[in-house]
């Protein structure tokens, strides 16, 4: 995967590069990413989400029966008009070091190589979640990594790193990360060893970890004048929820580009049912505002869940549109012509 800086402009906090796979398609980030719909093609990266079941990877004859079927579903998930990022995740019973067994089926390498050049992800467990201990989470990802980059001839990977650590935290992640050989981001006739870093959000909105996302910002710039770019993927990142049509709410995770991440992803949490106070809103249409920076309903009610998500991935797709034709500039006007937006960004500031 080749990495090139199009746009630095530090002032203003706006990073821009190209990522361009061996096939020649290239992505622009900042970047949404989004799950596959259809097969139409969106201007933005398409995540490949597979859960396993404990279960499944327990006993020979279970094995065999994941080996067999776990081509099938990422092949009916991933895109062949999109990067994809491929990332596998167990269950609250899986620990992170049984996803190592990848190594033993050695479908992983063929996922990077042969289905259209994808990004992977380093698997991870649900169980961290619970663990809280910050040895017990960089204990297990750092003997995880050894067996699971053993099976990779390339290196289009992303790094885990827990956004829900406390943020003095993470900067221990991103130093055993740049030990690594994860290839290099080329522009402006500087070389940077690229750190590519899945942040997972654990399915919250970016207020949550407020602290990790204003530190990141700050390696980010300072691993950049070392030699290092830190492409930062937020992952499992959700949306503010809206209560009522008549509300509006600034699109927090959007404005993460606007603070050093190089693509936003989707969460994996679905949207919330209608609750016993009578809120419909996980059935109405989404509507983004370019002027102002916000989400909101609309009255319009649909029943069918393919089109609640084709309407999401329109709206991520004209972000991206939107992202992408912005240099370092012209992201400091757009957010004074949007005070809400402006505001936000300032509180990381």
């Amino acid at each position: 995967m080749d990495f090139n800086l199009i746009d630095i402009n530090e002032d203003n906090n706006y990073y821009k590069m190209e990522i361009k796979n061996r096939e020649g398609i290239k992505k622009l980030t900042p970047a949404r990413g989004f799950k596959k719909i259809d097969d139409n093609s969106y201007p933005y990266f398409n995540e490949v989400l597979s859960s396993i079941k404990h279960d499944k990877l327990s006993g020979m004859n279970n094995y065999d029966t994941f080996d067999r079927n776990i081509e099938h579903r990422i092949k009916s998930k991933e895109s062949k008009n999109n990067i994809n990022i491929i990332t596998f995740y167990g269950d609250k019973n899986t620990d992170i070091l049984e996803m190592s067994k990848f190594e033993d089926i050695g479908l992983i390498d063929n996922f990077e190589k042969l289905f259209n050049d994808n990004i992977i992800s380093m698997p991870y467990a649900l169980s961290l979640y619970e663990k809280g201990a910050l040895e017990n989470i960089f204990d297990g990802i750092k003997k995880s990594y050894d067996n699971f980059i053993s099976t990779l001839n390339t290196k289009n990977i992303f790094c885990y790193v827990p956004a829900y650590v406390k943020y003095k935290d993470l900067d221990q992640f991103l130093r055993f990360y740049s030990e690594k050989n994860l290839g290099t981001v080329n522009g402006g006739g500087q070389s940077y060893n690229a750190i590519p870093l899945y942040i997972d959000f654990k399915r919250s909105n970016p207020d949550a970890f407020k602290r990790t996302i204003a530190m990141l910002f700050k390696l980010k710039k300072q691993y950049m004048k070392d030699g290092f770019y830190p492409v930062l993927y937020a992952a499992n990142v959700s949306r503010p929820r809206i209560l009522n049509t008549g509300s509006r709410v600034i699109a927090r995770e959007f404005l993460l580009a606007f603070l050093g991440f190089d693509i936003i992803g989707s969460s994996l949490a679905f949207n919330p049912r209608a609750s016993k106070m009578g809120y419909t809103h996980d059935n109405k249409l989404l509507e983004f505002s370019m002027e102002t920076f916000e989400y909101s309903y609309n009255n319009k009610n649909i029943n069918k869940k393919s089109y609640k998500d084709k309407n999401k991935s329109e709206i991520y797709s004209r972000q991206s549109s939107f992202l992408g034709g912005l240099n370092g500039e012209q992201t400091k006007n757009e957010l004074k012509k949007r005070p809400g937006a402006e505001k936000y960004i300032k509180t990381y500031e």
